[in-house]
């Protein structure tokens, strides 16, 4: 479990909210500037190649591998982004469409839209957020990656609503599987039984409004989890 302590008991909001502080400002920054850009994307793929960008070199993910070399100035140029434009040509109808799904929520929603749908309807956006995902991988495997990492990073940057990012640790030590549906299923089945437990809402907990998505606050949990 990720919001729950060993004896069952939910971290509490003030235990989270420290961890977030101590996340640092370089994540905070970069996934308040994402969950921004990301809510008006374009369908030439612009918005997505600078928020993947955004987050892949916040990861340090563009030191080697596929993504080697991709670079982002201050003022949100990059360079090196052939193959970010290659993964949008893969995946940019499916993601614009699940884009307008969450613009339609009321603002104050957007940022919980997994758990405001119904069973249902949160199941088909799980599956097509993992065709997406299958899709990705032969563009962000490397010789020393299977292109889980990549993949789920750069749709978390256009679909902070929806996806965690999960690093290597994460998928073997923490979540234990290669799907990230499952790694979403387990986040959203968590998150409403915390927020039962505690009366208040996972989304609201960052005061000052950087992390303004489910799966933005619970990733820094996750990435506490790996030790």
């Amino acid at each position: 479990m990720i919001l729950f302590k060993n004896n069952g008991k939910p971290y509490s909001s003030a235990n989270i909210r420290n961890k977030i502080d101590e996340f640092g400002n370089s994540y905070n920054n970069a996934v308040e500037e994402i969950i921004g850009l990301s809510k008006t994307l374009d369908q030439e793929g612009a918005v997505f190649i600078r928020c993947a960008a955004r987050i892949l070199t916040n990861f340090k993910m563009t030191r080697r591998g596929p993504f080697e070399g991709v670079k982002i100035s201050k003022e949100g140029h990059v360079t090196g982004g052939r193959i970010l434009k290659k993964c949008w040509d893969e995946i940019g109808k499916e993601i614009f469409e699940i884009k307008s799904q969450i613009i339609t929520a009321e603002p104050e929603q957007q940022g919980r839209f997994l758990l405001n749908l119904s069973e249902k309807d949160r199941e088909k956006v799980i599956q097509r957020i993992w065709a997406s995902t299958k899709k990705l991988l032969s563009h962000t495997m490397g010789e020393t990656t299977y292109g889980l990492v990549g993949a789920s990073k750069i749709l978390f940057s256009v679909l902070p609503e929806i996806v965690l990012p999960v690093d290597n640790k994460q998928w073997i030590q923490v979540f234990r599987t290669v799907d990230l549906g499952d790694v979403i299923k387990k986040m959203t089945n968590e998150i409403e039984l915390w927020e039962k437990n505690t009366g208040e809402r996972l989304d609201l907990i960052d005061k000052q409004q950087r992390l303004t998505t489910l799966p933005s606050v619970y990733n820094v949990m996750a990435m506490e989890a790996r030790s």
